[in-house]
């Protein structure tokens, strides 16, 4: 359902960008027409002088044709026996019609394309919601399937349907958190990357690994035993000793890349003004000020406090510093993804606030909220802006 959302997003953000195109080029086909009219009156203005100045009928035939004054060139020779300005008003003249022409058709094309992004917008988000509609089947429809399965086993152990409800929570608890606490482990485990300021020129430094909250430590300093002679009964090594299995190794950390202009200030910042919007509903494709989506409380946040960023969770992964989880910072985002491989797959966006919890707007039905931080689905890397 995110996925969809984030194509919606996506849409819109296509929509918004086709729009801003097809005003641009109105406004240069607009002014393309007006340099076309200032050379039609300086032909005109020319015109007059020549039979202010008893000038050839033909060439003033020729000038002020009703055909347009691109056609005078071909349909008067007289023309060459006007003066040298006469023939370059003409020139400048074609040119600027020219080039109104070729700019009128590319904004109707734009228009045509701005409104092609518009239905898709549309169509993006109608398959949104009927997304959302049919998970809230499907999640109603497993709640009740699950409710059955607990009435059988509540009374094979001849207890309560409330007993096994609570039963299978804290299993399910349990599983999430097992799969969380290793996600979490593998993330924090990944080879650091550079950052221009990490947690100790910004933010305070997190407690350690496994309370939810990142951390960078210092594994304490240990000193080799003293080498002591085998004893006695050790066999004395073969000529053709057994391969030895090789440590293992760390993969090269792949190229992140990423720009980042914000400071640590700034990151607190746009923390703060995410802040502002909580309890505010999520709205498909929101960028406030009645209610957002994730990107939309990500970038808006982030605008506030002085820095701008691209408007979907996708765009945004391109775009930001890419850190390794042990840096985050207030203000630092943090992206989940159906393959953490492939960021095209990326469907949600969230901003660190410190002590292990993020603020997002998650999804349709819940409000902007702080959360405790989900490891599962992250990215390789968080982005600082």
């Amino acid at each position: 359902m995110q996925q969809v959302g984030e194509a919606y997003t996506q849409a819109l953000a296509d929509a918004d960008a086709a729009q801003a195109a097809s005003l641009d080029a109105a406004a240069q086909s607009k002014e393309a027409d007006a340099k076309a009219e200032e050379a039609r009156r300086e032909l005109a203005a020319i015109a007059r002088q020549i039979a202010r100045t008893g000038g050839s009928a033909d060439a003033l035939q020729s000038l002020l044709s009703s055909d347009g004054f691109e056609d005078v060139a071909r349909r008067s020779g007289t023309l060459d026996r006007v003066s040298g300005k006469a023939d370059q008003a003409v020139q400048q003249f074609k040119a600027a019609q020219l080039v109104a022409t070729t700019l009128a058709a590319r904004a109707t094309a734009a228009a045509d394309e701005a409104s092609a992004a518009k239905d898709a917008a549309q169509s993006a988000l109608e398959t949104a919601q009927q997304a959302q509609s049919d998970a809230e089947a499907s999640v109603a429809g497993a709640a009740a399937e699950r409710d059955q399965l607990l009435t059988v086993l509540a009374a094979a152990r001849q207890t309560s349907i409330d007993v096994e409800r609570q039963r299978q929570d804290q299993l399910d608890a349990e599983r999430r958190a097992r799969t969380d606490a290793a996600a979490q482990a593998a993330r924090l485990a990944a080879p650091s990357t550079a950052a221009p300021a990490g947690p100790a020129a910004g933010g305070s430094t997190p407690p350690a690994a496994g309370t939810g909250t990142p951390a960078a430590s210092t594994p304490p300093a240990t000193t080799p035993p003293a080498t002591t002679n085998p004893p006695a009964t050790t066999p004395p090594a073969t000529t053709n000793p057994a391969p030895s299995t090789p440590a293992p190794t760390t993969p090269p950390a792949p190229t992140a890349g990423g720009t980042s202009r914000g400071s640590a200030a700034q990151g607190q910042a746009a923390v703060e003004a995410a802040k502002t919007k909580l309890g505010l509903p999520y709205l498909w494709g929101g960028v406030g000020p009645s209610g957002y989506d994730c990107s939309g409380l990500t970038s808006t946040s982030w605008r506030t406090a002085g820095v701008s960023i691209n408007r979907t969770s996708r765009d945004q992964y391109t775009q930001v510093l890419k850190i390794s989880y042990d840096q985050l910072r207030p203000g630092d985002l943090v992206f989940w993804a159906d393959n953490p491989a492939d960021p095209s797959s990326i469907y949600h966006v969230a901003m660190w606030v410190g002590d292990g919890k993020i603020i997002e707007a998650k999804s349709a039905g819940k409000p902007v909220q702080i959360s405790s931080m989900r490891w599962s689905g992250t990215m390789p890397y968080a982005g600082r802006p």
